[in-house]
């Protein structure tokens, strides 16, 4: 990201090379209040304060200003304002390249293009895709998935943001792996089409807050089928990849669908999309879920993978790929507020 993220130790001295400390801490602690006056003695000049005050305290809004908050930011924290800040420090020293911001916008631009596309019966933009897919690659080998995945989840649009966080799971297992550039791009490409289907389900089915009924299942059920038909029809889209859009809720059980294939009818390319598909359903907060954190999505993967739904080997190559490129804790609005 262009520089450091820690936690720090409530009960110890703030270090004083630190640019920007966010500060989620009881406000009426002596103690806390003289490690903080202690900190802005010795900061570094151009270093900012953000402190996180109750909603409507008036007292805490006057102590931020006392200890020399650069801005207040409301209790209590998420990882959207988390993600939001960063992003604007970034900006403001001067830390923006090629940024996962610009990157998610450029490839949202070229998921609605596809979807307008497809509903106007017209062929998909095959060169906007990969152009997008091109950038993601770029993202996420400069930025890392970590990075990736902050970005896209503050994106507000459900499908997109599923389809960006899919795509970028992928990507990076792809690199990680040692893929070669054209199995990147197919990879890539499969990840930004595989849930065009979905822009014939209404967004009452798609966002709906509790369990399916059987009859929206199966409307749900359609959208592989659907999406494989339209892109099928444009003749220039590479087997590999409409096999991914179509397959990529199967089982190597045969209890997946739309077609309940076995393994034997599974290739790669597809049992890694569908293994990134599920990590990022899981990875997701929506209306009827929760986000859970990336060691329990592992967990659920890994117990799949024993019951021979998806290749277990594949799972924990992917375990080996989101550990290492995620060392800060997906957490970690809970472990600041946990400090205070």
């Amino acid at each position: 990201m262009g520089f450091d993220l820690c936690l720090l130790d409530p009960a110890k001295p703030i270090p004083a090379d630190i640019m920007s400390l966010i500060i989620d801490v009881d406000l009426q602690n002596p103690d806390m209040i003289a490690r903080l006056r202690a900190f802005r003695k010795v900061s570094e000049r151009g270093s900012d304060q953000i402190i996180a005050i109750g909603k409507g305290n008036l007292q805490d809004e006057l102590q931020a200003t006392a200890l020399g908050a650069r801005k207040t930011i409301l209790k209590p924290l998420s990882e959207k304002s988390l993600a939001t800040y960063i992003e604007d420090r970034r900006t403001t020293y001067g830390m923006t390249g090629k940024t996962a911001t610009a990157t998610t916008q450029l490839a949202a631009k070229a998921i609605q293009n596809s979807f307008d596309k497809i509903t106007s019966n017209q062929p998909v933009d095959l060169k906007q895709i990969n152009e997008a897919g091109q950038n993601i690659a770029t993202a996420i080998a400069d930025l890392g998935i970590s990075e990736w995945l902050s970005t896209v989840r503050v994106y507000h649009q459900s499908t997109f943001q599923h389809i960006l966080l899919v795509t970028g799971i992928a990507c990076a297992f792809a690199q990680s792996t040692g893929m070669s550039k054209t199995d990147v791009a197919k990879l890539t490409e499969a990840g930004l089409l595989h849930d065009i289907g979905k822009i014939w389900i209404s967004d009452t089915i798609l966002d709906k807050p509790g369990e399916l009924t059987p009859e929206e299942f199966e409307i749900i059920k359609r959208h592989p089928v659907e999406g494989y038909k339209k892109l099928s029809e444009q003749g220039n889209l590479d087997p590999a990849v409409l096999h991914s859009v179509r397959h990529h809720h199967e089982y190597l059980d045969g209890s997946g669908y739309p077609d309940g294939l076995t393994a034997d009818a599974i290739p790669d390319l597809t049992r890694i999309l569908t293994i990134c598909d599920i990590m990022g359903a899981l990875l997701e907060e929506r209306a009827y879920k929760p986000r859970f954190s990336i060691e329990k999505s592992l967990s659920i993967l890994k117990s799949m993978g024993k019951e021979g739904k998806v290749e277990l080997a594949l799972v924990l190559a992917l375990e080996t790929v989101m550990k290492k490129h995620t060392s800060i804790p997906d957490n970690v609005a809970d472990l600041i507020n946990q400090t205070g």
